[in-house]
């Protein structure tokens, strides 16, 4: 059977998906706030400074999260991560005047406290997922959250790139995001059922080498993503297009759709040619970055950025995959803890690396990282014989 029903998946598995769908339309604010420092008078220089100090607030601390959850229940760290995500969020919306500045950087250290939590996402998947439907999860798991961006980004775009693309609109903009954010706790923990790792089920890891090939294709990976974060697309719209939260939202569509296209491709192709996903999709994505890179029509870029995504999901599920069948379920909050310390000890600087990169040519991040994906090209291969093909 090719189309995968999602109800054949165990109860907390859709539990969970049903609220990453309810809640991922409120990333939205990842956008709108290095969008809305831009258009009230910072440099994308000065933003990739504010970024890299709020990123030097946390040093150290996520793989102490990570074992701290190990043994507790991972379900109150996900609740902390919307809690303090609304928090930083109407911290953002009160940013006006001449403490703006002090505001906005209060809000983004509120809200780099809960990255490293974000490891627990994986924990908790890595317990409600069945380890015998890691794909049929997978796929639905990034299915439902990108349909609701795709129905609902253009609605924000629209509303505050077009119809009030004012400053004081945006702010409110947050308010209400923050607002929203915080009333989603009480649904969370309604609907998530608890989850202690160490007291799930006892497995064998598979051989170590084969982790270590892993965390090394995801530290390039985050190495070369590093290079071109969210504040370079924004200022490459902004700078290149001239364009607003409209174009921004527009972009994150096609990127949506393409990951849910790549949700139907992934059905019809069996772990065993993992190996091939994995240079696959990576090359599927160089080439939609050297796409992005030709600074092409709008319409053209929308197209880049769609292949570029449609070649990350793909890698997205198989390497997800790679990760749940090497951690036991007891070391599902720990190891992808240590790992996430890892990328940001490698990422802590990327932010001024990437504005400084921004102000040489709004298109230096990403011709920077494309020789990293190119690496990644290399180490994928090593993976042939991890997804048994001969």
């Amino acid at each position: 059977m090719f189309i995968v029903d999602l109800r054949e998946l165990p109860e907390a598995a859709r539990r969970y998906i049903l609220y990453h769908t309810i809640a991922c339309p409120l990333i939205f604010t990842w956008f709108m706030l290095p969008y809305y420092l831009l258009v009230t008078g910072l440099t994308v220089l000065e933003v990739g400074l504010l970024f890299t100090a709020v990123n030097l607030a946390a040093i150290g601390v996520t793989a102490v999260i990570g074992r701290f959850f190990t043994e507790r229940d991972v379900r109150r760290g996900l609740v902390l991560i919307d809690l303090l995500g609304g928090i930083s969020s109407i911290f953002y919306g009160f940013a006006s005047g001449p403490l703006a500045s002090l505001i906005v950087f209060a809000g983004m250290l509120i809200e780099k406290i809960s990255s490293p939590l974000y490891p627990l996402y994986q924990a908790y998947e890595r317990s409600v997922y069945p380890r015998d439907r890691l794909k049929e999860a997978l796929i639905w798991h990034l299915r439902l959250p990108e349909l609701a961006i795709v129905v609902t980004y253009p609605i924000f775009g629209y509303l505050l790139g077009v119809l009030c693309p004012h400053p004081y609109c945006i702010r409110a903009a947050f308010l209400a995001f923050g607002i929203v954010s915080i009333l989603l706790v009480p649904i969370q923990l309604a609907i998530l059922p608890s989850v202690v790792p160490i007291k799930a089920e006892e497995e064998v890891v598979e051989e170590p080498r084969w982790l270590r090939l892993y965390v090394l294709a995801e530290l390039v990976f985050t190495l070369a993503w590093s290079l071109a974060p969210t504040l370079s697309l924004v200022y490459y719209v902004v700078e290149v297009y001239e364009g607003g939260l409209l174009h921004i939202a527009l972009i994150e569509v096609s990127i949506s759709s393409a990951t849910i296209l790549a949700t139907f491709i992934a059905e019809r192709i069996e772990r065993g040619e993992g190996h091939g996903v994995l240079q696959a999709g990576t090359l599927l994505t160089t080439l939609g970055i050297v796409g992005v890179v030709a600074a092409p029509s709008f319409p053209l870029l929308l197209l880049a950025f769609h292949m570029v995504r449609l070649g990350d999901a793909l890698v997205f599920i198989f390497k997800r995959m790679w990760l749940y069948e090497l951690v036991p379920a007891r070391k599902a909050a720990l190891v992808p803890s240590y790992i996430a310390a890892l990328r940001e000890a490698l990422s802590l600087a990327s932010p001024m690396i990437a504005s400084s990169l921004s102000m040489i040519d709004p298109r230096a991040p990403y011709t920077a990282s494309l020789t990293l994906f190119i690496l990644l090209l290399i180490i994928y291969r090593r993976s042939r014989e991890y997804f048994g093909e001969s």
